[in-house]
């Protein structure tokens, strides 16, 4: 086997901080420590695939781009095999590679999937996507600690909470505040906060959430807000707290790195009982969620899907009902997992997933569109993107706004920027979202009778 991937060992992810991003990075450079891989740049078109033969398989890790190799394949006649990624859930960038990869898929391909959640979310929503043609792969474990559980302060004894990611709506961080501050009230302000991540809104500012706080009663030093922690410090935040908070039902979640990151360093989570944290915790820590039932979603947004019963949480933590920190399945997070699948031997992976949320979920069907057609504007629109042909851009975007009779200054800024960054999801996506494929809505359905009790059918 050949192997062929983009070469994102020095990505420029200047402010840029995603899961997805880092997983893309680290993969490069495993794949080129092992001496075995071709490393190319997507950007550079369609030469990247020149040549590729039957032994080739063509590695697309580098974000939602995996039509360019299918396009490719079939415009220059290749015979190659594919392994595409799913980093994001309910998200227009990875749900239009779908779309746009359906009618090219060829047997021998494979999609894999950072959990079971997300490979039964698109096993429900895509044809293109089979049970033999996808798996579930996210190396990350060899690349952490591997400590022993941490014991829990025993109730009554003060307790150190942490929360690490985006501080978010999306992840229900106004949840983590709500439940700290009560925590910390009924505590006697036994309990503490530290939180580390890069807030969204200028509410989460952190002289915002200090003041925010100490309007609930928080005494002064009992929280800690960090900002954005680098990889090689993540040690000193997890021996920093006795437990994470991990309340997210983001719309995106597909796995959540900071769960497995938590237990790598022996330190228990609790989480949404909803989407991936199902598959990853024991029952115990999943703290009961509701669903979003009631609302219409926009896959251009990201929201929280759910909320978690805060009771429930506030009760778990001050009564200490947490099981010490256990990752339920190791097979899909290591390296040896990864390497067999892009080899074309994937592992079962042994999970018990949440079947309910993928089950309620209701996309609305694309209209008017020929998802063959559309690849090949797709694939022109990022080589005008990436290439810098600025007057094609320019001239699609006067097209938008003479026939929607608006204009959108955002999209002018993108097409303005003079650099071009594959790791900024917020550039080129934006514009296929704009030109080519625009974001579907979807809804919740009340959880079906029995939903979470069925077998392995997805």
């Amino acid at each position: 086997m050949r192997l062929h991937t983009h070469d994102y060992r020095a990505p420029d992810t200047d402010g840029i901080v995603d899961g997805a991003i880092l997983m893309h990075r680290e993969m490069s450079r495993l794949l080129a420590r092992r001496g075995s891989v071709a490393l190319h740049d997507l950007t550079a078109g369609p030469r990247c695939v020149a040549g590729l033969g039957g032994g080739d398989v063509v590695y697309a890790g580098s974000g939602p781009y995996a039509f360019l190799y299918h396009h490719w394949r079939e415009q220059y006649g290749g015979d190659f095999r594919i392994v595409r990624e799913v980093h994001t859930a309910l998200w227009s960038g990875y749900w239009a590679q779908e779309e746009l990869c359906a009618p090219l898929v060829r047997p021998g391909d494979m999609a894999l999937f950072p959990t079971e959640y997300t490979r039964r979310l698109f096993l429900r929503n895509f044809p293109s996507v089979t049970a033999s043609g996808s798996a579930v792969a996210y190396p990350m474990l060899d690349r952490l600690p591997r400590r022993a559980p941490r014991a829990l302060p025993p109730a009554g004894r003060p307790l150190r909470i942490g929360y690490l990611g985006a501080l978010s709506l999306a992840k229900n961080f106004d949840q983590v505040l709500s439940v700290f501050a009560r925590c910390h009230r009924e505590a006697g302000g036994g309990v503490s906060l530290v939180c580390a991540g890069k807030p969204n809104d200028p509410r989460w500012e952190a002289g915002r959430v200090r003041a925010l706080l100490r309007e609930a009663g928080v005494a002064e030093g009992a929280v800690r807000m960090e900002g954005v922690r680098p990889q090689e410090r993540l040690t000193e935040f997890f021996d920093a707290i006795d437990v994470l908070l991990f309340p997210s039902t983001a719309s995106r979640e597909t796995l959540g790195r900071v769960v497995l990151e938590a237990l790598a360093h022996g330190v228990p989570v609790l989480a949404a009982a909803v989407g991936p944290a199902v598959e990853l915790l024991p029952a115990r820590n999943l703290v009961a969620t509701a669903l979003d039932t009631g609302s219409r979603f926009d896959m251009g947004r990201v929201g929280p899907l759910g909320r978690v019963d805060e009771d429930a949480l506030v009760e778990k933590l001050l009564t200490r009902d947490i099981e010490p920190a256990a990752l339920r399945s190791v097979t899909p997070y290591t390296d040896s997992t990864f390497l067999r699948t892009l080899a074309g031997h994937p592992l079962p992976v042994p999970a018990d997933p949440d079947r309910v949320l993928p089950s309620a979920v209701r996309v609305a069907p694309r209209t008017g569109s020929g998802a063959a057609a559309d690849a090949a504007v797709a694939t022109a629109l990022f080589r005008d993107f990436f290439e810098h042909r600025d007057g094609a851009l320019t001239a699609a975007l006067d097209a938008r706004a003479a026939r929607t009779g608006r204009d959108d200054p955002a999209l002018r800024r993108v097409v303005a920027a003079p650099q071009r960054n594959l790791a900024d999801y917020r550039a080129f996506p934006r514009l296929l979202d704009a030109l080519v494929l625009p974001p579907l809505t979807y809804t919740l359905a009340p959880a079906e009778v029995g939903a979470a009790l069925t077998g392995d059918t997805p």
